[in-house]
């Protein structure tokens, strides 16, 4: 990939143009970055709570519901994971069970010595676990 800057005072906001063979999964990443911060609705007892993505630690379903952890507050979503996981940025969330995706920027490490899972230890000492199914993907995701 090629970057290039070019400072011009005739414009007001940046103007970003995209040149390629091709739309790749590279170029829609690119695009969906670009193009504006996700931000997500989510809610609390009264109230309705719009966060950034980035801001996203871990989403998860208990008991039929799905859930937004961001810090140490717990969120309710009106959407399943399914759409979630086809919603956010692919290169920075991944699923690691049936009923959890977790943000990669907060992985703060991994345990591979148990067998058969994997420990994730994420932002703010919260402790989840890879299903069986999945970790062949994480591991190949990550290179481990």
């Amino acid at each position: 990939m090629n970057i290039e800057v070019k400072l011009d005072a005739a414009y007001d906001e940046p103007k970003i143009i995209i040149i390629t063979k091709e739309i790749t999964n590279e170029v829609k990443n690119i695009m969906n970055r670009i193009s504006d911060t996700k931000k997500l609705t989510v809610f609390s007892e009264s109230e309705a709570i719009f966060i950034e993505a980035d801001d996203i630690i871990r989403i998860y379903s208990e008991n039929k519901k799905v859930f937004v952890q961001v810090d140490q507050e717990i969120y309710a979503i009106k959407m399943r994971l399914y759409e979630l996981e086809e919603e956010l940025d692919q290169e920075q969330f991944v699923r690691i069970s049936h009923s959890e995706i977790i943000n990669k920027n907060h992985i703060k490490k991994m345990d591979i010595s148990l067998s058969g899972t994997i420990g994730v230890l994420l932002t703010g000492n919260i402790k989840t676990y890879t299903s069986r199914r999945y970790v062949p993907k994480i591991k190949k995701q990550f290179g481990i």
